[in-house]
């Protein structure tokens, strides 16, 4: 017998009405292997929150015999670590290699889709819960992470949840908050958005952008289209977005932007300038400083790859976005050295700036539904009253990919 808070609390927000009742017409073995392995995949994906870093390695490798070895993921890369006395810390790449590292090595940035961390995982992580000393950022790399409880700076998204192939998954308890809204005067002119052609029955563009955790802005219009057909945009962050008329952007008939899960603010940024950000908007789109930065902030904290953000009076907003090649910003934060990542402090021209760490963090809240636009049609979700339902279809993508006919026998597996 499953505990009723853990199903609901857990399971539903992933779960759609209509694959229950299919899965009712299981036997009752079958169901429970299902939700077994359900159960497991979710406790597996959050079990090392704040433990991995994502895109970076340790500088140094033990030398043993075998040192790089063979590994099936990096849960098992860091098993064999903990099993090695000498070994402090691991790092798992793509080619499957189990790098295993001594105590005197030094995080740092690596390739995509490398995963790192120590040997065994604190069951809380100081980096989701500390806040660094005044001395932060400082002189060199070992002063900076000093400066850290823990010893390290915290890595992007290290403190939220991921499925276990690290791709980021959506928050169970703090769905999205809409941050801004073409019903109160955002512009939403956006460029760089990808058209949603596969929209299922009953989903809407809201939605698809609601339910995708890299989502941050949606808009629907129809100027595009030769018969003025409406058409769904979503976008991983959207350029330009708070430009008027003119320019090359997308004309909403509706738009918002969204912040997945939670942040919380790692240090005040102002009154220096951090190398490797890339310029959203300039200062000449708000009439104030303070509006600007305010913005400006919108954008950082509802695009889930940006830690840091700054607005300067003379230039306008600078976040860092590290998919494009001027977007890196160098780990950790230094102030010295050739190679300073902090290029001036004590400014007066860069006015605001934070540090942020997004994260799961809240109570619980509803999915913030748009009010619906004339002939438009809502999809239903839990905790919503008086919507359509979407197909079991699209909400099975959602899911961790595993079909509900392979449950049982994923559910052996593991008694295996």
């Amino acid at each position: 017998v499953w505990p009723r808070n853990i199903i609901s609390e857990r399971l539903l927000p992933r779960l759609h009405v209509s694959m229950i009742l299919r899965a009712s017409r299981m036997t009752s073995r079958s169901l429970q292997g299902c939700v077994y392995f359900l159960l497991l995949v979710l406790a597996r994906s959050e079990q090392n929150l704040g433990c991995f870093h994502y895109g970076f390695a340790y500088t140094t490798v033990l030398p043993v015999l075998g040192n790089p070895f063979n590994a099936t993921d990096a849960v098992n890369c860091q098993t064999r670590c903990a099993a090695m006395p000498e070994c402090a810390n691991f790092a798992f790449f793509p080619n499957k290699k189990c790098f295993l590292g001594s105590s005197d090595g030094k995080l740092r940035s690596a390739q995509a889709g490398v995963v790192a961390g120590p040997k065994s995982c604190s069951p809380v992580s100081e980096a989701c819960t500390g806040f660094p000393s005044p001395s932060f950022p400082a002189a060199t790399a070992e002063r900076t992470m000093a400066a850290w409880p823990g010893g390290e700076q915290p890595t992007p998204l290290q403190c939220w949840p991921r499925g276990s192939d690290g791709f980021p998954m959506r928050c169970l308890n703090r769905t999205a908050n809409v941050l801004e809204d073409t019903l109160t005067g955002w512009s939403g002119r956006c460029e760089g958005m990808k058209h949603i052609t596969d929209l299922q029955e009953g989903e809407t563009c809201q939605i698809r952008c609601l339910m995708a955790p890299l989502c941050s802005v949606w808009i629907e219009e129809s100027t595009t289209d030769p018969a003025n057909a409406s058409r769904c945009w979503n976008g991983i962050l959207g350029d330009k977005c708070n430009q008027q008329a003119g320019g090359n952007g997308l004309v909403p008939t509706r738009g918002q932007r969204l912040a997945h899960g939670t942040f919380r603010v790692l240090a005040n940024i102002a009154g220096m300038q951090i190398k490797g950000l890339v310029q959203t908007f300039d200062n000449t789109v708000y009439a104030d400083w303070q509006e600007g930065a305010k913005h400006c902030k919108f954008e950082c904290s509802s695009f889930l790859l940006c830690q840091f953000w700054q607005y300067s009076r003379a230039h306008g907003c600078y976040i860092d976005d590290p998919r494009k090649g001027r977007g890196d910003v160098h780990y950790p934060l230094v102030t010295g050295g050739h190679e300073p990542s902090v290029i001036s402090t004590g400014s007066t021209d860069w006015v605001a700036g934070e540090m942020i760490q997004h994260n799961c963090v809240g109570a619980k809240s509803p999915i913030p539904t748009a009010a619906p636009l004339e002939g438009s049609v809502q999809a239903k979700v839990a905790g919503l009253q008086d919507q359509q339902t979407f197909k079991s279809g699209f909400i099975s993508k959602l899911l961790v990919g595993v079909p509900v006919s392979q449950c049982k026998s994923q559910k052996e597996g593991h008694e295996d």
